[in-house]
């Protein structure tokens, strides 16, 4: 089924990015020359913002297809190694390298349960495309051990140079920001109150804030893109919960009932915070909340933001999943 195919890449690719190791100096993509117009060559870092991202996100993806291709032609070269030295085949070598179990029909459960937002059929009519799912998984997973054992002991690195992102100038003047505003290290995130995955980094950011302290500065951005109009209803109700100083208790309750959200939701959201309640619907109706959600949706798209979570360190786009290890990591390097 195509939807496994797709589930299967994405969690490939999010552990690849992640999971980058280069060797040699990077250079930035911003630094070479790109075109010529009229007599003149242009860099990357001569355009806009939205336009150097945009040649950014094509370098990853190609960097992420080289490092792909090099990593199973390490594989199978070290599979071949070993069945010459041990006079066996290479089948018979690579069975004994990598052995998985057959899923149970409990981790097959296990993974629906966690995946079947994403998923249109019953469990029981998909079982058997799990346990193969979930096999493949882990097939991958034990020949990258194996790459990256390889890499650890030495013996593999890659000639080619990890693309260098961006660093973008971003208006965070009047968003509501936790943290030191002074710190080395200043995230920022653009996301959707309906959006799955946004509440699960605001639940991670959550959790991060106060074991960094003074050391970062968070700032939240709107960046309403589901068509239905609810996320952006929902974040003009945050713009005026901010005005009565429960911006950060408005976000945390919005998105603890993202599956129940409506263009009400505001209303209601505000009443169980026991905001007061005139001042609210004035500053709802004062078209002050729809102005500021509108210049945040503005300025994500300047910078080339095409989706959410869309999550900047320092001014550079960050292509990392949204645990609290993936994030956590994200931070320490840019602390370093």
């Amino acid at each position: 089924m195509n939807i496994f195919r797709r589930i299967y890449l994405r969690a490939g690719l999010s552990v690849a990015v992640f999971g980058i190791i280069a060797a040699g100096t990077a250079a930035a993509a911003s630094d070479q020359p790109f075109f010529n117009y009229k007599g003149k060559a242009w860099k990357a870092s001569d355009l806009t913002s939205g336009t150097q991202q945009a040649a950014y996100d094509v370098e990853v993806e190609h960097f992420e297809k080289l490092k792909r291709v090099a990593d199973a032609a390490v594989f199978d070269m070290h599979v071949a190694e070993l069945a010459k030295s041990k006079n066996k085949s290479t089948q018979e070598v690579e069975k004994d390298l990598i052995k998985v179990k057959e899923p149970s029909d409990g981790e097959a459960k296990t993974w629906f349960e966690k995946n079947k937002d994403r998923i249109p059929y019953p469990f029981e009519q998909i079982k058997g495309e799990i346990k193969r799912l979930i096999t493949a998984e882990q097939t991958q997973g034990k020949r990258q051990e194996l790459v990256n054992k390889l890499k650890k002991d030495g013996k593999f690195s890659l000639a080619v140079n990890e693309p260098v992102a961006p660093v973008l100038d971003i208006d965070t003047l009047g968003y509501p920001a936790l943290g030191n505003p002074k710190a080395k290290v200043k995230v920022v995130e653009f996301a959707d109150y309906q959006c799955p995955h946004c509440r699960h980094a605001a639940d991670v950011m959550k959790k991060l804030l106060p074991r960094y302290k003074d050391r970062i500065q968070f700032v939240y951005m709107d960046f309403p893109i589901n068509p239905s109009g609810v996320s952006r209803a929902v974040a003009e109700g945050a713009v005026c919960a901010s005005e009565q100083n429960k911006f950060w208790e408005y976000h945390t309750l919005a998105f603890s009932k993202q599956s129940t959200l409506t263009k009400d939701s505001p209303v209601a959201l505000a009443k169980e915070l026991k905001l007061e309640e005139k001042a609210f619907d004035a500053c709802m109706k004062s078209g002050k909340a729809s102005a500021l959600v509108e210049k945040s949706k503005q300025e994500a798209e300047r910078l080339g933001v095409s989706g959410t979570p869309a999550i900047y360190v320092n001014g550079k786009r960050q292509l990392v999943g949204h645990t609290e290890a993936d994030m956590s990591a994200m931070i320490e390097k840019a602390l370093k």
